[in-house]
């Protein structure tokens, strides 16, 4: 990947933070959207990918009170409306993001949020597994998954928790439980859902160093998927979750996958520098929206190119991805609804996380030039480990 274009990239993704930046450490999903405490945590997240260090200490007392009263503030409302907590995924997300974005900050000694985490600890993880369909591959339980595993992880590292016993049970339940394609569920062939959704649990594997997990197997699996711009969204020119949990997987398999499929992360890393938009940040994708012939065409191609269960998700992506509904992306993060083709703090991050792994697969000292989260979660890198 040539370097001099992935500077400019970086440089012009730390543009796009500073447009998108508010007053008392908040920022806005988008140039158009509200203010939101998801947004927050991906702007922290950048600039730590970044190494402005200097933006996030002389702000790091801010950012910790609103992550603080932002969080306070969605579990009171949740709790009004009597959802339950530890079933609900927008209000673990944040909880999760606050955490890893309190680490990176420096704060989270200060305020490890024990009155959020504690109540959601889990004493019997076989039953929350199985419930949320972790080990059946169901769609969004591996979210779910690595959320379970990073209350237990928090708990017993800032509030002296047993939890030994009950990490160790969710690690063993995943090893015994993978399919032939290295990822969770009874699958006839590899699939879309398979590795975004499994993705969760790799990282949770990925920051024990956990032996015995099939990473190959699953880079192999997923590689299949890829589409002649290196993308592996069910629908045309990626999304910023698709290509960033392939991506992670390739590299996270070690050498040999990365030697293997060296020119498809050399296509994915190129494609994804070639679509940064004009205001630096990045978009889920330019080739849903408008519905041109072009992109139609470029639609049909998409469905045409896999089989199996991949081309049923395709086909059903590009049927349902019609409908005017769908022209905006919603989200539980803002109220506002994205275009397709806007550039957003999510998928920035997402997109400039990519290049980063992709990066340091090739030239492994570059590890230096870029700031992963040191947490369990999304956006760890176990080359901290070695550094």
């Amino acid at each position: 990947m040539n370097q001099q274009l992935l500077h400019d990239a970086k440089k012009r993704y730390r543009e796009f933070i500073s447009q998108v930046s508010a007053s008392d450490g908040c920022f806005h999903l988008s140039s158009a959207s509200e203010v939101s405490p998801y947004a927050r945590c991906f702007a922290i997240f950048g600039l730590k990918l970044l190494l402005d260090e200097n933006w996030l200490s002389q702000h790091a007392n801010i950012l910790a009170v609103a992550i603080r009263r932002d969080l306070d503030l969605m579990r009171n409302q949740r709790e009004k409306l009597q959802i339950c907590l530890s079933s609900d995924k927008a209000y673990l997300q944040l909880l999760t993001f606050s955490l890893s974005a309190l680490a990176v900050i420096n704060r989270i000694k200060m305020d490890p949020l024990e009155d959020h985490v504690l109540p959601l600890v889990s004493l019997d993880v076989e039953r929350d597994l199985w419930k949320f369909g972790a080990l059946d591959g169901k769609a969004q339980s591996g979210n779910h998954a690595m959320f379970l595993a990073i209350i237990l992880w928090h708990s017993g590292s800032h509030f002296d928790k047993n939890v030994q016993s009950l990490l160790t049970e969710w690690l063993s339940l995943h090893l015994n439980s993978f399919n032939e394609f290295g990822f969770w569920g009874v699958q006839t062939s590899m699939s879309h859902l398979q590795f975004q959704n499994g993705y969760h649990q790799y990282e949770i594997l990925d920051y024990f160093d956990v032996k015995k997990v099939p990473w190959e197997t699953a880079a192999n699996s997923v590689a299949r998927l890829a589409d002649d711009e290196g993308h592996y969204a069910p629908y045309p020119g990626g999304g910023g979750c698709y290509d960033y949990d392939a991506t992670f997987i390739i590299t996270g398999a070690g050498e040999n996958s990365i030697r293997k499929h060296k020119q498809l992360l050399i296509r994915t890393g190129e494609s994804i520098l070639n679509e940064q938009n004009l205001d630096g940040g990045f978009c889920e994708s330019h080739q849903v929206r408008p519905l041109s012939i072009k992109n139609l065409y470029k639609s049909a191609q998409h469905v045409l190119s896999v089989s199996g269960l991949a081309q049923q998700e395709r086909l059903r992506y590009a049927v349902t991805l019609l409908r005017p509904k769908n022209s905006r992306i919603h989200t539980h993060w803002t109220e506002y609804s994205r275009d397709w083709s806007e550039s957003n703090l999510w998928d920035s991050w997402f997109r400039m996380l990519c290049l980063a792994r992709i990066d340091v697969a090739f030239n492994p000292s570059n590890i230096s030039n870029w700031g992963f989260v040191d947490y369990p979660g999304i956006g760890y890198h176990s080359a901290l480990k070695k550094s």
